[in-house]
């Protein structure tokens, strides 16, 4: 996977980690390399949206720079 930022900047990776990084760029875009398996950006675009932005960081998250997109979606429709 290669997974951009807002200025076309790129880190390569597995789908795993990509979704981790994706989850934590606001935009962020995920393309998949030409030997990566049928499908694979979708997964990854998919499991960003349910990851927190710097799951690595411990505290409490309150404000909705720190929840996932699923988490603030569900926050809006309620």
């Amino acid at each position: 996977m290669t997974v951009l930022d807002a200025v076309n900047e790129g880190a390569d990776g597995c789908e795993h980690h990509g979704a981790r990084l994706l989850a934590s760029l606001e935009p962020g875009w995920v393309y998949a390399l030409p030997d990566a398996p049928h499908g694979a950006a979708i997964r990854v675009f998919q499991a960003a949206d349910g990851i927190r932005p710097f799951c690595w960081i411990d505290g409490p998250r309150t404000e909705s720079s720190q929840l996932s997109r699923a988490e603030n979606r569900a926050r809006h429709n309620r």
